[in-house]
């Protein structure tokens, strides 16, 4: 029997939620849950290292949000700083972020925010772009807005906000994500 596919694709099928890490605190339930994947925010600079090691040593992919983490700059520096650290995955709202982080080899995802109708053209130009290879979008409800055309032109979404129990889970994925992201640790 060969080894498992440790890839983000074969996690992300095993297990479509992500765990999003708001600051250390979570790290316990982080480590005890069955998540795969983690999003870490709000983790100030002078604890990023640890935090990444730990994740990454413990089995679990980290996506490092470089646009809530204190002391590190979305511009070149940063990605290069999260690159040294080891992080292996970047996720930002920023185009020119995510940019640098494709340049610097690090799986990307771009975070969307669609207040109305008005956002919704603008996103799918920077995700053009930027061209990461996930999309977070904000509020889940969204992907029931998103025609089957977007869908085709758009990389692998993952829902986020408004995922408070399983059967919203259940709803994102059935509505075309291929993951959630949630800080209910209940979910994870």
């Amino acid at each position: 029997m060969g080894r498992p596919d440790n890839s983000l694709g074969a996690r992300l099928a095993r297990r479509p939620v992500i765990a999003t890490l708001y600051g250390a605190e979570q790290m316990d339930a982080l480590l005890a849950s069955q998540a795969e994947v983690a999003i870490v925010a709000n983790i100030e600079l002078r604890r990023l290292r640890s935090v990444i090691s730990t994740i990454t040593g413990a089995g679990k992919i980290a996506i490092v949000n470089i646009d809530s983490c204190d002391g590190i700059s979305p511009d070149k520096g940063g990605v290069d700083y999260l690159v040294d650290l080891g992080a292996s995955s970047l996720l930002s709202t920023r185009v020119a972020t995510i940019q640098r982080a494709n340049k610097a080899g690090l799986l990307t995802m771009q975070k969307v925010f669609v207040t109305d109708r008005s956002t919704w053209p603008r996103s799918i130009k920077a995700v053009e772009q930027s061209d990461p290879n996930l999309v977070q979008i904000m509020p889940a409800p969204m992907l029931a807005h998103i025609t089957e055309a977007e869908r085709r032109i758009l990389p692998p979404l993952v829902a986020s906000g408004f995922v408070c129990s399983q059967e919203q889970v259940q709803q994102a994925l059935a509505g075309g994500a291929i993951a959630v992201s949630t800080s209910d640790s209940g979910l994870w």
